[in-house]
């Protein structure tokens, strides 16, 4: 790979869920090698949302199916991130869900190097905006102060009204 495409992952944090031991680790090994700080492999979705926590990420390599089971919880979770996806999976594009079509797919067997080139555009992108979730305020009925209602509701909570 060249020097530019080095750099290009240098310092990038991309997480890894594959449950396939061999092609994993050639990921992750590839990946380390052109400068990314690897997360995994995280072999089920269990293991990959306790990798993800809270720490920053600046992209996801995910497989579809994983020991049976499918990564789409915790593609979910790094969407509402803003993280970027990248479906590494033997699965086609109609076994994803819409709410991950503009996700990038790469179908197995796929080339390391084609790997490389789709993460650095992905690493590349501005950061995906999340939409604020926004939650309509309860609508007041009464005249009462926010203190005299909450009162109130203790007050019938406790069995005290």
């Amino acid at each position: 790979m060249a020097g530019e495409e080095t750099a290009d992952l240098n310092g990038k944090r991309i997480i890894v869920v594959e449950d396939d031991f061999m092609l994993a680790t050639d990921m992750c090994r590839t990946l380390r090698d052109l400068g990314a700080t690897v997360l995994g492999p995280a072999p089920t979705p269990f293991y990959a949302m306790h990798l993800i926590g809270r720490k920053k990420i600046d992209a996801a390599v995910l497989d579809v199916r994983l020991h049976g089971a499918n990564v789409f919880e915790v593609a979910g979770m790094l969407q509402d991130q803003g993280v970027p996806i990248l479906f590494a999976t033997g699965s086609d594009r109609k076994s994803i869900p819409g709410r991950f079509q503009d996700a990038l797919l790469l179908e197995k067997p796929f080339d390391p190097k084609r790997l490389a080139i789709e993460l650095q555009t992905l690493t590349r992108r501005p950061p995906a905006r999340v939409p604020a979730v926004t939650r309509p305020a309860p609508a007041s009925t009464s005249s009462e102060a926010p203190a005299q209602v909450f009162a109130r509701v203790a007050a019938r909570n406790l069995g005290t009204a």
